[in-house]
């Protein structure tokens, strides 16, 4: 992809240990931020949620670095943690001239974690905790993030629930984790980048003297079995407890990103466009007020930009209990047919729609810990840091056939469909008349 000439190209550098380091000096804006990235998410975990609780275990950074995370938060610095499909990042925002203590933390992250039983299970609690408030306890929580993957992939990559299974979690005790620790955080696995108002060559010999002892281990093999295409639809229904309303989902296999960049970022635009459009545009005059807008995701975590291979295309809608879920798919493919035959405007709403891709594209890039979390991306995921930098062009430049071809892939190819339904109201139980209390006619005796 090529960049906008105005984009400096960080430093890299590479430790014998095999930790890859991308500097990026923004001379005065007073902060500096660090990003340490390792190349594991929720794709490539042995046991579902792996990934995401040992982010929560490294998270404070160590057994022993407990006071340099207090010592963040007196310079009024930030610390944050995530984990997505393909890697886990864990950023700091500091005062410039406070760089040591954010590498002493990684340092340490890396080489002293805490697996105690009592810290492990109480994030095993944190982590149960977060399923349930973010996912379990909404209207269809878990629809497109849990449920539809299952239907779709036939990969334990793709169809596993990686966010966090409740139950699986209960497996992972301290051997488990520290061996999978062993495996994923090895130095040749990890980017590390720093961005902000530092000395390049101080941030260099600050790296060498807190990085540069971590033993050697190789980066893990990370073996993709490509999934065959879907040949058939795939078609599942199941009971939701809180929503009176149904929903179903649709879900469709993505382009590579890496070897059909096109077609896949023609597969962003055509969600975003989905939204825009609404129902009403191909269906009755009261589709809209029948239906309820489409919501689409490209990729579970919901960031397109971010993975390594093809993965999960959705759109979801509301509609009333009854109706039957085979209408409810014609009307998804109607509308999808008519953005494929260009019946609906394209030009106006998709030149506002990359207006609005590239605003918060460049957004993304206003904040330092966010540059520093893309030069990773970048480098690891795409082996371009300056990946994101690229994309506002590429998108205006793909024209809006591209877009057209992808709806009408999606208009005929095979889906999974997942619908969920809303479970009867269970009605008050009615005692049998023999066991029925007396009626109250007078007094007590």
């Amino acid at each position: 992809m090529t960049q906008p000439p105005t984009t400096p190209a960080p430093t890299t550098l590479r430790l014998e240990n095999g930790l890859r380091v991308l500097l990026q000096p923004l001379p005065g804006c007073q902060v500096v931020a660090t990003c340490l990235h390792v190349g594991t998410g929720f794709r490539n975990e042995p046991v579902a949620g792996a990934a995401h609780l040992l982010e929560h275990v490294l998270a404070q950074g160590a057994s022993s670095s407990r006071p340099l995370t207090d010592a963040v938060a007196a310079t009024g610095g930030t610390t944050n943690a995530r984990t997505a499909a393909d890697y886990t990042q864990y950023t700091a925002v500091l005062p410039a001239g406070t760089l040591d203590l954010a590498l002493r933390i990684e340092h340490e992250r890396l080489t002293d974690p805490d697996f105690g039983p009592g810290h492990i299970s109480a994030q095993i609690a944190v982590v149960q905790a977060e399923i349930r408030r973010n996912m379990l306890q909404r209207p269809h929580g878990g629809l497109v993030l849990f449920d539809l993957p299952a239907l779709l992939h036939d990969t334990w990559e793709n169809r596993h629930n990686g966010y966090g299974d409740i139950e699986a979690l209960h497996d992972l005790g301290p051997a488990e984790l520290h061996r999978f620790f062993l495996d994923s955080y090895a130095p040749g696995n990890v980017h590390l980048a720093l961005a902000g108002d530092f000395d390049p060559q101080h941030a260099r010999d600050l790296v060498e003297h807190h990085l540069s002892p971590l033993p050697p281990r190789p980066a893990p093999p990370r073996p993709h079995t490509p999934e065959a295409p879907l040949t058939a639809p795939r078609r599942a229904q199941r009971a939701e407890r809180i929503a009176r309303t149904a929903r179903t989902a649709l879900g469709f296999r993505t382009p590579d990103p890496v070897t059909e960049p096109g077609a896949h970022l023609a597969t962003v635009l055509l969600g975003e466009l989905l939204e825009t459009l609404g129902t009403d545009c191909a269906c009755h005059p009261g589709a809209r007020r029948t239906w309820g807008a489409f919501r689409t995701r490209a990729h579970r975590t919901g960031n397109p930009f971010d993975v390594a291979r093809d993965a999960l295309f959705a759109v979801d809608f509301p509609h009333p209990a009854g109706t039957d879920p085979d209408e409810a798919e014609h009307c998804l493919r109607t509308v999808l047919a008519t953005v494929a035959d260009a019946r609906v405007p394209l030009t106006g709403p998709l030149a506002r729609i990359r207006r609005q891709l590239a605003l918060a594209l460049h957004a993304e890039l206003d904040s330092v810990a966010s540059q520093a979390s893309w030069l990773c991306i970048g480098a690891a995921v795409h082996d371009d840091p300056l990946h994101l930098a690229g994309l506002p062009g590429a998108l205006h430049r793909l024209p809006d056939t591209e877009v057209s071809a992808a709806a009408a892939r999606c208009a005929t190819a095979p889906a999974a469909r997942l619908t969920s339904l809303p479970t009867p109201a269970t009605p008050p139980a009615t005692l049998p008349v023999s066991a029925a209390a007396p009626a109250r006619t007078g007094a007590p005796a």
